[in-house]
């Protein structure tokens, strides 16, 4: 900062530019929310958080103090960094996901091709003749 004592408009920046770090902490899950008090993960508003200081940046660069412009590209820095680290690990966990889900539908494919093999062999026996009948029951209760 240029002084010690920040000046109104520069808590107002700094205000403004926690207020979009914070958010996007605990967006991704990193810091607990304070509403909640719970960690809950969001990285549709985390990236809406990011976007928004990537924006302040663009925007006001040419017009920041060097300090605000340091203080806003480490943030951004971390932030995305954290930010690609969580999208791996939703890519790695659909992939896990998947390939269970996968695992899942092809044993129970094979679950359901014996059940069908099972009626069909008991089809085929009763047929055949091979099957005691209800009648057969029957005729042999009464003898």
């Amino acid at each position: 900062m240029s002084k010690e004592n920040p000046t109104y408009e520069e808590q107002l920046f700094i205000h403004l530019i926690s207020s979009y770090v914070t958010a996007a902490w605990v967006s991704l899950g990193k810091l607990k929310n304070p509403v909640t008090d719970k960690i809950d993960r969001d990285l549709v508003h985390a990236s809406f958080s990011l976007d928004m200081l990537d924006m302040i940046n663009t925007r006001m660069g040419a017009k920041l103090e060097e300090w605000e412009t340091k203080i806003l590209s480490q943030n951004l820095t971390d932030l995305k960094l954290n930010y690609m680290e969580e999208l791996k690990k939703d890519e790695t966990s659909s992939k896990d996901e998947t390939s269970s889900k996968d695992e899942t539908s092809a044993k129970d494919e094979t679950s359901a091709k014996d059940e069908t093999s099972a009626k069909e062999n008991e089809t085929a026996e009763t047929s055949s003749g091979a099957a005691t009948t209800t009648e057969d029951t029957i005729g042999e209760t009464e003898e």
